[in-house]
């Protein structure tokens, strides 16, 4: 081996090390966060199986309390990103974390729909922010090349925490119904959102918001992520003036966010519904229903591990994409046509290992031609208008099941979404993330 291939080893060894560090210091305690955030915000659909019938909540009315939740986290979003990236991700992420986190346990204290619907809204404006502020953050401290790896450790928190939020909260009701006079609905929401605000307060303390601030790197190991990530900006888009209207300009940005809005979707029908499929097949022990929704739920953590390791392996991300929202689509159609609760979970699953795996996939591409001036609202353009799913999907799930008693018309309309989306991808999306600037572009439509 020559001098010069054995220096860049040894640079290459060096690097790794310095991100193997930055890894641990950031990423398990963000994993914890976005774990806890997304229990808290998928659990009344657990507690729906009872709080629904202590207050006399309908399908309706649950369906636009679950999604009217993303109607302030959408509208909050853009200004959340521009506070933390003026103010730094601690003093973001600490309001966000507290204040949600009390939210949720006054939900235990509701007598009616409208106080649920009044702390949803106030749950979303609290929670804004958080997943495109972890995706902003994340773009801080780790090049292109790795940034799918890293933000699909994000969101496998999500699949987990749905696995384990599923058994956890079916236990919870069923054990702690009656204790203090309360109801289990009641103390799913005490003790899901304590850990919130605990957590708000270690990340302020753990956390720090750049790499030079960071006490832990050498000057050296500053320098080297400063170069990493210079050496990654996308050229021309840096001036200051029309930062806004380059950011509408930008047809990607609305490409991508349909996309995300169909994987929240698909992803909001799995958590806030399907333990309602699984009563009304026949199952009533809550604890059973719990372990049951957990299955297919659990297959989102294989499936985000899988296909975003092997998307960053080739650095690939349309026909991951194409094959994503293939199987979502095939997955719900099976789905909304099984005819047994145990080919529906089968069906389920297929949807959960893929709808979990987009989000990695996904959130990978707006970093590949969003600049550090424009990626901050940029980000956030795409999560407000993908966020519109969370509230677009109950609602209107919800209104489907009253007026025809059934929840699979909806599924099947889902499916649909996927079908156009995965054209969309075929057409629009290069295999390499880094020809999709060039690829769509205001000047080649």
């Amino acid at each position: 081996m020559s001098q010069f291939q054995a220096t860049h080893v040894n640079d290459e060894q060096n690097r790794a090390r310095i991100y193997r560090k930055i890894w641990w210091r950031i990423i398990p305690l963000l994993f914890i966060c976005y774990g806890v955030s997304f229990i808290d915000r998928i659990n009344i659909g657990f507690t729906k199986l009872q709080m629904s019938e202590e207050l006399g909540i309908s399908a309706a009315a649950y369906g636009l309390a679950a999604g009217i939740f993303f109607l302030t986290y959408a509208l909050c979003e853009i200004p959340s990103n521009i506070y933390l990236e003026k103010w730094g991700a601690r003093r973001t992420f600490v309001r966000i974390m507290v204040l949600w986190g009390l939210v949720t346990v006054a939900t235990a204290f509701i007598s009616s729909v409208t106080h649920l619907v009044i702390l949803r809204l106030l749950l979303g404006a609290f929670e804004a922010g958080f997943l495109p502020g972890i995706v902003l953050y994340l773009t801080f401290w780790f090049p292109a090349r790795m940034r799918a790896r890293v933000t699909a450790v994000i969101f496998v928190a999500n699949a987990v925490a749905g696995s384990i939020a599923a058994p956890l909260t079916g236990w919870i009701m069923s054990s702690m119904n009656g204790v203090m006079g309360m109801s289990g609905w009641k103390w799913v929401f005490i003790i899901e959102g304590l850990p919130a605000c605990v957590l708000g307060l270690i990340s302020y303390v753990v956390l720090r918001d750049k790499p030079e601030d960071a006490e832990w790197l050498t000057d050296a190991e500053k320098a080297i992520v400063k170069a990493d990530l210079a050496n990654q900006v996308v050229k021309g888009e840096s001036h200051e003036t029309g930062l806004l209207r380059q950011i509408l300009r930008k047809p990607m940005n609305y490409i991508v966010a349909l996309l995300w809005f169909t994987a929240i979707c698909s992803n909001y029908l799995l958590f806030f519904w399907l333990p309602t499929i699984v009563r009304e097949s026949g199952i009533t022990s809550l604890s059973t229903i719990g372990v049951m929704t957990a299955i297919p739920l659990a297959m989102g953590v294989v499936g985000a591990i899988v296909l975003s390791w092997t998307s960053d392996r080739f650095m690939e991300r349309r026909w991951h994409l194409i094959s994503i929202f293939l199987l979502i689509s095939g997955g719900l159609i099976s789905a909304a046509l099984a005819s047994s609760l145990p080919l529906i979970l089968v069906a389920f699953a297929v949807a959960s290992f893929a709808t979990a795996a987009s989000g990695p996939l996904i959130w990978s591409l707006p970093p590949t031609y969003l600049d550090k001036k424009t990626a901050p609202i940029g980000i956030a353009l795409i999560s407000t208008l993908g966020n519109v799913g969370g509230f677009a999907s109950p609602t209107l799930l919800g209104y489907i099941k009253s007026s025809t008693g059934s929840l699979m018309p909806g599924v099947a309309g889902i499916a649909g979404l996927s079908v156009i989306c995965l054209i969309l991808v075929v057409f629009a999306v290069p295999s390499k993330p880094r020809d999709i600037s060039s690829k769509v572009s205001l000047n080649n439509t």
